[in-house]
């Protein structure tokens, strides 16, 4: 069986792709640090790209179905072809080139690499799609094959990367490391009943890990697709919810024979209910008096009888929903992972605090939540969501806290009461919401 991530034969010879790459411990290469790294990731190979003072591993990890296929000999890695060439011109550079299939039938994959700091980010074989979400719409010095999809960027092929071929580009075996063989002679000697069960467990360990890799196998294309879907309408349009509010503060306080006592407006439902109190009224007063407003009677839960003293209206309420990576100019990457938008966003809840708002605020998760997606996914272009909650907010300073909300946190439920006073003073504002970061 093949190695699907050999991208090409090129005049280096064979090119790979797909290697996790990362620094070496202690930032420095050597023996220990490459033994490390294999332990961690139970690599076979290893690239070793040292360019502007920095080294970067890239490793090989052969999948369930490559453990018995050799890695080709002279591969070399197409991303540390790619960083020697444009590395230090483009720290940020991104490379798109078709990957070629004897099969007609699949789908076109790409090759796509992304550098940061000039060593490869990214470096992975996927559709179309997904190699522009990877990418994203930051605004990146491009290297790739067409310049019709990609304006403004230089056209290569595969010959041109393997210019960027050097010693460290090719894949090399990793040294086996010795001492864990020395500890297995001295168990040897024990006897072989220590033998014996030292053998059944590692067996049992390997299954264990087999299966785990089975389940979890290659689930990032899973996620990007589902990801990719579901961006489109991730994020309310702020000035839309703004916006609602005039209309809030001309709220008709009452109608003959009832008391509005709350409102709240949902993005996801798109409308506005009322809450009112009977006051000596009928359903048919406040039909008469709201005509544009559908009345929704308050029922005992598990009855259809309706509570005579309570009523509900509701209207719709127009809020726009977009996404929110294409509101910043760097998409995905222009979200800040947990640790930095939390640490930013902790100054303003602090203020809210000491003007006697209640701020709730929780932890984040991966989002969206994809069937048979590992929760704790890692990935350049993985996203987490958290919930907010902002109540007690008195009305003057209701779209102060709407608007003082950085772009990253979501408004989608607002929710208003109505107390003695005047207009503006009486109402108490809650809002709720989401807020997203980058898994990074």
């Amino acid at each position: 069986m093949a190695i699907e991530r050999v991208v090409a034969h090129s005049p280096a010879g064979p090119m790979l792709a797909g290697l996790d790459w990362r620094p070496p411990s202690q930032g420095k290469h050597t023996t220990r640090a490459l033994h490390e790294a294999k332990n961690q990731t139970e690599a076979t190979h290893f690239a070793l790209l040292e360019t502007q003072g920095q080294s970067r591993y890239g490793l090989y990890k052969p999948r369930p179905a490559e453990e018995m296929t050799k890695l080709p000999k002279g591969a070399v890695s197409a991303a540390a072809c790619f960083a020697s060439l444009v590395g230090a011109l483009a720290p940020n550079a991104a490379l798109v080139l078709p990957v070629e299939s004897g099969d007609e039938r699949e789908e076109q994959k790409f090759l796509v690499i992304v550098l940061d700091e000039g060593v490869p980010h990214i470096d992975a074989v996927v559709n179309e799609m997904a190699a522009r979400d990877t990418i994203g719409s930051e605004e990146r010095p491009m290297w790739a094959h067409n310049d019709a999809k990609y304006p403004n960027c230089e056209l290569v092929d595969y010959d041109w990367l393997a210019t960027g071929a050097s010693k460290g580009a090719r894949l090399a075996p990793i040294p086996i490391n010795p001492w864990p063989v020395v500890a297995l002679a001295s168990l040897v000697a024990i006897g072989m009943v220590s033998w014996w069960v030292y053998q059944n467990a590692r067996k049992a360990e390997e299954a264990r890990v087999q299966a785990q890799l089975v389940a979890q196998a290659d689930p990032v294309p899973k996620y990007l697709a589902a990801l990719s879907v579901q961006t489109q309408s991730m994020a309310t349009r702020r000035t839309d919810v703004v916006d609602s509010l005039q209309e809030l503060f001309r709220l008709h306080v009452r109608v003959p024979g009832w008391q509005l006592t709350a409102v709240e407006c949902t993005s996801n439902s798109q409308q506005c209910a009322s809450s009112w109190a009977r006051r000596g009224g009928t359903f048919e007063d406040l039909r008469a008096f709201l005509p544009s407003q559908t009345l929704v009677p308050v029922t005992v839960q598990g009855s259809e009888v309706p509570v005579l003293d309570q009523a509900t209206t509701v209207e719709p309420w127009s809020v726009k929903r977009e996404s929110l990576l294409t509101s910043g100019p760097g998409g995905s990457t222009s979200l800040p992972n947990a640790g930095r938008a939390l640490t930013d966003l902790a100054p303003l809840l602090q203020v809210w605090r000491t003007a006697g708002l209640a701020v709730e605020l929780k932890g984040t998760s991966l989002w969206p939540s994809v069937p048979q997606v590992p929760p704790d996914l890692r990935h350049p272009s993985a996203i987490r969501r958290g919930q907010i909650e902002v109540g007690g907010i008195p009305g003057p300073f209701i779209q102060e806290v709407l608007e003082t909300a950085p772009p990253w946190v979501q408004w989608e439920k607002l929710r208003v009461e109505l107390a003695d006073g005047d207009m503006r003073s009486r109402l108490n504002f809650k809002v709720s919401g989401n807020y997203y970061v980058s898994s990074n």
